[in-house]
């Protein structure tokens, strides 16, 4: 009996599996396809930089870019990845539910097809033909009608659920493929991600161990900090209207970020090489990923990666005031942006930074750097 059973469940099998298709996986979760769009955006940015960039620090802004658009890649692949889990998951427990159907109506199919292995087709007809005295015409054609309509029910719903299963074994067979695709693709994309960083933290090395790399970092710092006077100078050309006039509020400012002041304003000497810099703001040694804040209302009037600072904001306060921040991690404003008081506009990073994470806060009246402390609240 168990022989014949498998062979009737396999026949059914077979055209089950016939028409077995594949179902696409929905990929319109908005944080994929917000991820998807930065990603296209970091492509256009690291584009541009590779284009435009040269020198030391036109290298590390590059490799910078690099990094958030492998990092951006590398979360999106691991959405991916999550979403083809959850998918193959919900697959296995289909195959499970369509299984345990079939095996409660296997008892069913075992004996009908025993049924029919034994009498024959012509069962039915005979018990139609029967002499009256054992059932009558009527009641042997209403035998054979209820027969013939339980055994299309049946039959029909052991077809579809074979059907089913096919389709769920083949989906299954998909999403595992797909798993181990996207599980190379995670491994390639993190392999990418630690061979930048090695790069990057290579160009550091040099720039802080050989002196020669140390005189061109120098040289190219000057020459940026050139470029931002140059920038707040286009940006302050046409002073704004404020509503409420920034120098009234003159040592009552919000600090931009916790965290203490490692550097002040003024010129700052060089450790090892005791070289003499320039250092018109403040350097706050905020956490890596601390939110960073608008001192006071404005608009933004610049919020991209410049050179020698990697991803700088700049805040247009009115009045030829402006704030600067920078060697952001992220940015979460945009160039044309109103933004208050407090508001957030990006969190801590090391981009365009020789030293690691920590936010360079820039205070410029009428164009020329004056020392924050002065406006800031007293801590």
């Amino acid at each position: 009996m168990a022989a014949i059973v498998r062979v009737a469940a396999s026949v059914m099998l077979v055209g089950g599996m016939a028409a077995a298709q594949g179902r696409p996986v929905s990929e319109a979760d908005p944080r994929l396809l917000a991820l998807q769009k930065d990603i296209v955006r970091l492509e256009r940015e690291r584009d541009e930089l590779q284009s435009r960039e040269r020198g030391l620090l036109g290298d590390l802004l590059r490799l910078d870019a690099e990094l958030r658009l492998k990092s951006a890649q590398l979360e999106e692949v691991g959405l991916r990845l999550g979403a083809a889990r959850t998918t193959l998951s919900e697959h296995e427990t289909k195959l499970r539910a369509i299984e345990a159907e079939q095996r409660r109506r296997v008892p069913f199919v075992a004996a009908r097809v025993r049924e029919i292995y034994k009498e024959g087709t012509l069962s039915a007809l005979r018990q139609l033909l029967a002499p009256a005295e054992a059932v009558s015409s009527r009641d042997g054609l209403r035998y054979a009608v209820y027969l013939a309509r339980r055994d299309a029910v049946q039959w029909d719903a052991w077809r579809e659920a074979s059907r089913r299963l096919a389709e769920e074994r083949a989906a299954l067979v998909r999403e595992t493929a797909r798993l181990a695709s996207l599980q190379g693709e995670v491994g390639r994309s993190a392999a990418g991600l630690a061979a930048s960083r090695s790069a990057r933290a290579d160009l550091l090395a040099r720039i802080r161990n050989d002196r020669e790399q140390h005189d061109n970092a120098l040289a190219e710092l000057e020459s940026a900090a050139r470029a931002l006077g140059k920038i707040v100078d286009t940006l302050g050309s046409s002073p704004a209207s404020p509503t409420l006039d920034v120098r009234m509020f003159r040592g009552l400012l919000e600090w931009p970020a916790e965290g203490p002041v490692t550097s002040g304003f003024g010129n700052e000497v060089h450790p090892k090489f005791k070289t003499v810099v320039p250092h018109p703001g403040l350097d706050i040694d905020a956490p890596d990923g601390a939110a960073f804040r608008s001192v006071f209302d404005g608009r933004v009037a610049f919020a991209a990666a410049l050179h020698g600072y990697g991803l700088t904001a700049i805040v247009d306060h009115g009045g030829g005031v402006l704030s600067v921040y920078s060697h952001a991690g992220v940015l979460l404003v945009a160039q044309g942006d109103e933004v208050v008081r407090g508001q957030e506009l990006g969190r801590v990073g090391d981009s365009g930074s020789l030293r690691g994470p920590y936010l360079y806060f820039e205070l410029r009246d009428g164009g020329k750097p004056v020392d924050p402390a002065a406006w800031l609240r007293r801590r």
